[in-house]
């Protein structure tokens, strides 16, 4: 009977020795910090690089092979079961091996009691799960990155889709944020809606063309703006980025969709444009005016309004440029060199600067006068003079928009 016994338990190591799983017998120390030294271990502990006499002898405990990062959880979760009368510990942590190695492992340990209650030993297997542990390591930190990406997705105006390559583009996954055109992603991942039926009508047809001629053409990436129309009726305008997904013989089966928000740009942009296109049309307008003007007796100035008093000499901000009429460039006045009321009459400018400072004062509009003004090779001239006083939103004057017209051959008759 005991030989057979003895038989078995021969096999029994002979069977460990050569398998994945080391066996363990500690000695309890009933201590908070346990190291739990070694009384036996299997001959396959060299696996982790170590021998059974490493740790029979007393040389090696096991706590020193536990991760320095895991030992306090190790000693803490048994200890609490001891603690609580446990009698089974099992747990997921690393080892270091002999080399250095960091290695996952799950120990299975069976809390050994004398008659008294008191811990003597811990009998116990542990068994490498590196491999596995990896994986799942690899696994969560790609779900991880996965949630983190959807929540930077999500919280910013980019929406995603994946689409498959099907009569209206049936949705496997839309990103939570499609919320944004007032559906939810369950709304296009179950059919109840389809994204075509978001693109605006005037547009469909070019987003549709778009598609086909890219899958055809064998293209992999393309953008495209267009509009959409959320459930509430607004028009948004949006830039899509697709990611064409083809099948080994070259057959598109997906379509990966970044569909971004782009309408406080858009609008930016046709308002831009518009005011450009006015801007042009008011300088075709202007320049054909100039035209007309240059080509004409009519002479046109804009002159800035000095101080409110009646001694300004009106600065030239523009003049047309027949003023060469009266032997003058545009640069003599624009320089500065040059004001209006230099060349107005001596005998006649006191006059001009209180009935227009009047006219000001009285809140009036516009000033007609008739004076004499000099050319530059020094000939008086009269002038007929039509102005429109121009006020900002406080009522003060800011410039004059005015022609002169020689009246001279009409004056001299009269006379």
């Amino acid at each position: 009977m005991g030989a057979n016994a003895s038989g078995k338990e021969e096999m029994l190591e002979k069977i460990i020795n050569n398998g994945p799983v080391i066996a363990f017998i500690w000695k309890a120390e009933n201590t908070s910090e346990e190291k739990w030294p070694v009384e036996y271990v299997s001959d396959n502990v060299h696996l982790l690089g170590y021998t059974v006499e490493d740790f029979t002898s007393g040389n090696l405990l096991y706590a020193d092979i536990i991760h320095p990062d895991d030992l306090p959880d190790v000693e803490m979760e048994l200890s609490e079961i001891v603690r609580r009368g446990g009698t089974v510990f099992i747990k997921e942590y690393r080892i270091m091996t002999k080399s250095g190695e960091e290695r996952w492992v799950k120990e299975h340990t069976f809390i050994q009691r004398d008659h008294e209650g008191t811990v003597t030993h811990y009998e116990g297997t542990i068994f490498d799960i590196t491999e596995q542990k990896n994986k799942e390591i690899s696994l969560e930190e790609a779900l991880r990155k996965q949630k983190s990406l959807e929540n930077a997705i999500n919280n910013s105006s980019i929406m995603v889709f994946l689409w498959r390559a099907e009569e209206f583009l049936p949705t496997e996954y839309a990103s939570t944020n499609v919320l944004n055109l007032g559906y939810s992603a369950e709304d296009f991942v179950q059919g109840r809606i389809s994204y075509n039926d978001l693109i605006h009508p005037d547009d469909y047809e070019l987003v549709r063309d778009t598609l086909a001629e890219k899958c055809e053409d064998g293209t992999d990436y393309y953008t495209q703006e267009y509009r959409v129309i959320s459930k509430d009726g607004k028009i948004l305008w949006v830039s899509q980025g697709t990611y064409i997904e083809r099948a080994k013989d070259g057959n598109v089966t997906h379509l990966h969709a970044i569909v971004q928000d782009i309408t406080e740009k858009k609008e930016k942009e046709i308002t831009l444009k518009a005011a450009l296109e006015r801007q042009s049309e008011l300088l075709d307008r202007k320049q054909a005016l100039e035209t007309i003007i240059n080509h004409s007796p009519v002479i046109a100035f804009v002159w800035k309004a000095g101080p409110d008093d009646e001694m300004e000499l009106w600065p030239v901000e523009f003049v047309s440029e027949n003023i060469t009429y009266f032997g003058y460039s545009v640069d003599d006045f624009l320089s500065g060199n040059i004001l209006y009321g230099n060349i107005i009459h001596p005998d006649d400018l006191l006059d001009v600067q209180t009935e227009l400072s009047d006219i000001c004062k009285e809140g009036g509009k516009t000033f007609i006068k008739e004076y004499r003004i000099t050319t530059k090779s020094g000939e008086d001239r009269w002038v007929e003079e039509k102005t429109f006083i121009q006020r900002n939103d406080e009522g003060s004057v800011t410039h004059y928009l005015g022609i002169i017209q020689d009246i001279t051959e009409r004056k001299e008759v009269k006379t």
